[in-house]
């Protein structure tokens, strides 16, 4: 049984939309519902199933209507807002973000992440610090990382380790996209040096360019970087010299629906077209009259 608490109290019954949803190219989740109930704008507002807490944020943005008042709020990821200057000098990845919450006053709970960073950051948020990290990770390690929000604890997972199987009801009708608008088949690595940007890596699959063209990018990295220059030329060759497919599904939840977030693998059975583990890039959900619906959008 869902529950919504503000102020010590449960107002769910008196409260009406009630959504979530989050993104895997943003950070955090916002909740929002309406209610007959008013608060100020600061409290902490949180969602439970039984004694599942699924959403602790902030209430950001309510509005006062004819009847009701109307809650937009943020995980605690609005605390990642704040701007600073920081240099890392060969720390690891891991160590570098741990750094980086210590002063947001939030506790992190970090995958192993060896990518030695050697940066310095200027004016830019924590969540793009962090953002940037993992970018880097991903480039040099070849492996899919994430950062989400739990109530004040940020975790740093890797995609591949968070397989889900919930039960749901599937559509009838699902419309799979196919695209190459991303696709690179060539991989240069330079210097991150404006006057001398020369090339220290590069990675290329010819077997596809009569068909598709010669579709190269370009990546830069610092001169203390040189040494993964090569991984990331083969990493980013194989993680885009390929056709991306997507698609958009509404569910319905019928068990494990909480566990429905982005960056989770979720298992699907749609027959042929779609079987197996999809990474979710997005997922909206909805509390209607006791249903739980889905929307989620999935890549491959």
């Amino acid at each position: 049984m869902y529950k919504l608490i503000v102020q010590n109290t449960d107002i769910i019954n008196d409260c009406e939309n009630i959504t979530w949803n989050n993104n895997s190219d943003t950070l955090g989740t916002q909740l929002s519902f309406d209610t007959i109930k008013e608060f100020p704008a600061g409290n902490v507002v949180s969602l439970w199933n039984d004694t599942r807490e699924i959403f602790r944020g902030i209430a950001l943005k309510p509005t006062q209507k004819r009847w009701n008042y109307s809650y937009t709020c943020q995980d605690y990821s609005f605390y990642l807002k704040s701007k600073l200057i920081k240099q890392f000098n060969g720390m690891s990845a891991s160590e570098a973000i741990k750094s980086l919450l210590s002063e947001a006053y939030i506790i992190g709970d970090i995958v192993d992440i060896p990518t030695q960073i050697t940066k310095i950051y200027k004016n830019n948020t924590l969540a793009d610090i962090i953002e940037d990290i993992l970018k880097q990770s991903k480039d040099d390690q070849g492996l899919e990382y994430f950062k989400e929000i739990e109530g004040n604890i940020l975790y740093i997972r890797k995609v591949e380790d968070m397989k889900i199987q919930p039960n749901i009801l599937l559509p009838k009708t699902i419309d799979i996209t196919s695209s190459i608008e991303n696709m690179k088949n060539k991989i240069i690595v330079t210097t991150n040096d404006e006057n001398n940007a020369n090339i220290v890596a590069s990675a290329e699959d010819t077997s596809q360019q009569p068909f598709y063209g010669v579709l190269s990018d370009i990546e830069s990295v610092d001169d203390k970087n040189i040494a993964q220059a090569q991984n990331i030329a083969d990493n980013k060759l194989r993680e885009l010299n390929k056709v991306t497919y997507s698609t958009s599904l509404d569910l319905i939840a019928i068990e494990g629906g909480d566990d429905i977030k982005d960056n989770r693998m979720i298992y699907l059975n749609a027959g042929s077209r779609l079987t197996g583990y999809y990474k979710i890039k997005s997922a909206s959900h909805t509390l209607t009259k006791g249903l739980h619906k889905v929307n989620i959008n999935i890549e491959w």
